[in-house]
């Protein structure tokens, strides 16, 4: 250490500064991880209950187009399949958890034009409430998706956070403590030189 520092006071202050910031650097880090832990066990009760939502969704879809496959033709269902084809708008925004960009997922369905309301009318009101159904379903499923990739991007972002906190907690910080307390050290050996010397100067000027 004594061939990288140069053991002066100029030094001693570079070093007390860097240990200092390095100290505020880590707080807010600790606090940035605790926040960003808090909000992803807020996301998974909330992933929870969404997830549970999205199954119930998913069976009450499949219940209504089984009821409706025994009540209409095949045909009808491909014919609605197809003028239903595209009616979902899917918009992809951001937005901020704690300094972190995370996915937000806008959906919204196109309203039914006037023959694809007549042919359900005509048709049969199991249909129409297969559609609704499956629209619900793949609302829930977008919603699912939202928090979940925005769970990822936070598990990610608490990993690299707790490196970095680890990485000054027991690597950067030590670091400089040491290398602060091996400057104090050399300047207080240099400082008893320094008396040791002048007294043996004061010696020799009272020997004369």
């Amino acid at each position: 250490m004594s061939k990288t520092i140069s053991p002066n006071r100029s030094e001693l202050l570079k070093v007390k500064t860097k240990v200092a910031m390095a100290r505020r650097g880590h707080n807010l880090l600790k606090k940035k991880r605790d926040g960003l832990i808090m909000d992803f066990f807020a996301l998974l009760e909330n992933a929870k209950d969404l997830r549970s939502e999205m199954i119930d969704s998913a069976r009450k879809a499949g219940d209504s187009l089984r009821k409706t496959r025994i009540l209409s033709y095949d045909l009808e269902l491909k014919m609605h399949a197809k003028t239903t084809k595209g009616r979902n708008l899917v918009d992809f925004q951001q937005k901020n958890i704690m300094g972190l960009s995370v996915p937000k997922i806008k959906s919204e369905f196109k309203q039914r034009t006037l023959i694809e309301r007549n042919r359900t009318i005509y048709g049969s009101f199991s249909l129409d409430n297969s559609i609704q159904k499956y629209e619900e379903l793949v609302h829930s499923i977008i919603i699912v998706a939202e928090v979940e990739t925005a769970m990822i991007r936070l598990l990610q972002e608490i990993e690299k956070t707790k490196r970095r906190v680890n990485g000054l907690e027991y690597n950067i910080i030590p670091s400089m403590k040491k290398a602060q307390d091996f400057i104090s050290l050399s300047l207080q050996e240099q400082e008893r030189d320094n008396v040791i010397r002048l007294k043996k100067i004061k010696k020799k000027l009272e020997g004369k």
